[in-house]
């Protein structure tokens, strides 16, 4: 991503992510590195722990859902496993819903207040969102699934950084 202001229509042009809601995270590890020979997987349980500032939201609501995940790189584009664990999330009710499978996809943008705008203008709402596991990052799951058949994500990325999910150490984010 470039440091260029761009359209909200632009954010859209360049994948960066593709999200799949699992049943077993650890399940789902193990196939794809041993048939698969992906990996390695970065793990995150989100929100991350001693984290306090962590917002999240499911249908505008202030929620507590939490849920472990797993990213690895495949080629230009990020895999993040999802298992959801506890609590009302657009995750669970995915799996509970539809079983596994793939449920988003990502777009970033270094200002998300547009994107929201120009989708809310076109009748389309956030279904979740949240603080990112990068402090000063926000992701907004929009509600897309009737619209396009699956989740679209935007995720306001910090410049200077790659836009990637983060490895946690310790309780403290390390690229």
């Amino acid at each position: 991503m470039s440091n260029n202001v761009i359209s909200p229509k632009e954010v859209f042009k360049e994948c960066v992510q593709i999200g799949v809601v699992v049943a077993d995270l650890d399940q789902s590890i193990r196939a794809l590195t041993q048939v698969f020979g992906m990996g390695p997987f970065r793990m995150v349980e989100w929100p991350p722990a001693g984290r306090t500032d962590m917002q999240r939201f499911y249908h505008e609501q202030p929620a507590d859902f939490t849920a472990r995940m797993a990213f690895t790189e495949i080629g230009p584009v990020e895999l993040e496993l999802i298992q959801p664990l506890e609590g009302k999330s657009i995750w669970a009710d995915f799996l509970r819903e539809r079983g596994p499978g793939i449920h988003h996809i990502r777009f970033n943008t270094f200002d998300l207040a547009p994107v929201i705008e120009y989708l809310a203008q076109n009748g389309v709402g956030i279904a979740q969102r949240g603080s990112g596991i990068r402090p000063g990052t926000m992701w907004a799951n929009f509600d897309t699934e009737s619209l396009v058949g699956f989740t679209i994500e935007v995720m306001k990325a910090l410049p200077g950084t790659s836009g990637r999910t983060p490895k946690i150490v310790d309780g403290k984010v390390v690229d």
